[in-house]
């Protein structure tokens, strides 16, 4: 009984060594700029030594890329609890017209979320490595969205007959993703969540709708 509750401690002085460090980069990057912030400078914002800092993270993009997994994880776990019949575009309104210019529910959550954080990931996609994170970025989110996809066939009544291999679909959508976030960061974000999701849905979703099996009569749009 002992050897658990020691292991619970060490998970917690784990955890909170992660958020404080989590919380440094954060606070430095906005008062300087992530690409001038040294591992120094965030060790010692966040009372940690650096010999524990290589403990856990190889560089300060290894920190960085670690948030933006927990966030990705977590908007994963909150869209995962909504019906998946609501990613697909609502056949027709009341009156019996395609509502495609409405956005969907799952995706105005992801797009409302990247403007709730536009910093940070304006600080992902425009540093000096923008293009290594980027990538490192790509390959998080198509692993999140797989197990999205292969979570909810398991636990919602809609069967997806996919055309293509599961993974190729998540890295398209993932790189079509990625690719909006980037294009709406260089507008200075005019476009608001809802639009950007409304244009994102004509876009993806046409497409997407007959790889996933739907159906493509032309009453769905």
């Amino acid at each position: 009984m002992i050897k658990p509750m020691k292991n619970n401690k060490t998970d917690r002085r784990i955890q909170r060594t992660r958020q404080a460090l989590h919380s440094a980069l954060l606070e430095l990057t906005k008062e300087k700029g992530y690409d001038s912030i040294s591992i120094e400078e965030i060790t010692e914002r966040a009372n940690v030594g650096r010999a524990t800092f290589y403990l856990h993270y190889k560089d300060k993009e290894d920190l960085l890329l670690e948030l933006f997994s927990e966030m990705a994880n977590e908007k994963v776990q909150l869209i995962s609890e909504i019906p998946f019949s609501e990613w697909l575009p609502a056949p027709e309104n009341a009156k019996g017209r395609v509502t495609e210019d409405q956005p969907l529910l799952p995706l105005l959550m992801v797009f409302q979320h990247i403007f709730d954080n536009s910093e940070f990931y304006y600080l992902l996609l425009k540093s000096e490595n923008s293009s290594r994170i980027v990538e490192r970025m790509s390959r998080i989110s198509t692993e999140s969205i797989v197990k999205f996809v292969e979570t909810k066939m398991q636990t919602d009544p809609i069967p997806l007959l996919f055309e293509v291999p599961i993974e190729f679909f998540a890295s398209f959508f993932s790189g079509a993703l990625l690719s909006t976030i980037n294009w709406w960061l260089e507008e200075d974000m005019h476009h608001s969540p809802e639009e950007v999701a409304s244009m994102f849905r004509k876009l993806f979703f046409r497409g997407a709708r007959e790889t996933l099996g739907l159906s493509t009569d032309s009453s769905t749009g």
